[in-house]
């Protein structure tokens, strides 16, 4: 059997400053190992965000290779870690972002992984609305997200939907609302997140 069949990790999917990250700590109190997306490690994430036409095919591709590596490099058979990202994010990118032949490529791509990796057991669907998403993006001061509109994070999230719906037969998804519950700071939002967390991979297992 294939070693990588063995992995078992959660996907975290939600749009820019939804909370992905801040959920993944969360999950490591509890011993779910976490995997953080180095999206500064990315040699086109900057080109992206000045010119996100220009640049999507390299950085999309990029993005989702680098994530399939780290999940391979980082995994252990057996244990369960979570990752801050999704490869329905990444294909939510590539759908707004690539057309024609390029976004075929990224589709080819994307189907080897599959191929390669098991599904993950659990998928975290981070609902959040856009203006909270421009707030908290603009609250945290990268310079190179100043260029983020509500109209491109409002179209993300809606690719994102559909990624989720197409894929809610197959997997385990539970979605969240992160502009309403904080988890990012109220103990007892935490509290009740990880215990749902808990009990949906004990359903699964």
């Amino acid at each position: 059997m294939n070693e990588l069949k063995k992995i078992k990790y959660i996907e975290l999917c939600g749009g820019i400053a939804s909370g992905k990250t801040t959920f993944a700590s969360i999950l490591s109190k509890i011993g779910i190992d976490p995997i953080y997306e180095s999206f500064q490690a990315n040699p086109f994430w900057e080109a992206f965000y000045s010119d996100p036409q220009k640049y999507s095919f390299e950085t999309e591709i990029s993005f989702m290779l680098q994530h399939y590596h780290q999940i391979k490099k980082q995994s252990v058979a057996g244990q369960c870690v979570v990752c801050d990202y999704s490869f329905l994010l990444d294909m939510a990118y590539a759908e707004i972002g690539l057309q024609g032949s390029r976004l075929a490529a990224f589709k080819v791509v994307y189907e080897e992984i599959k191929k390669e990796l098991p599904p993950p057991v659990l998928i975290i669907h981070l609902q959040c609305d856009p203006e909270t998403e421009l707030t908290r993006i603009s609250n945290r001061g990268r310079a190179v997200e100043k260029s983020i509109t509500t109209d491109f994070l409002r179209s993300l999230n809606t690719a994102i939907e559909m990624q989720i719906e197409e894929t809610r037969p197959h997997s385990k998804i539970i979605t969240i609302d992160s502009s309403r519950i904080n988890f990012a700071d109220d103990e007892d939002s935490k509290v009740k997140l990880v215990h749902l967390v808990s009990q949906a991979l004990d359903q699964r297992h």
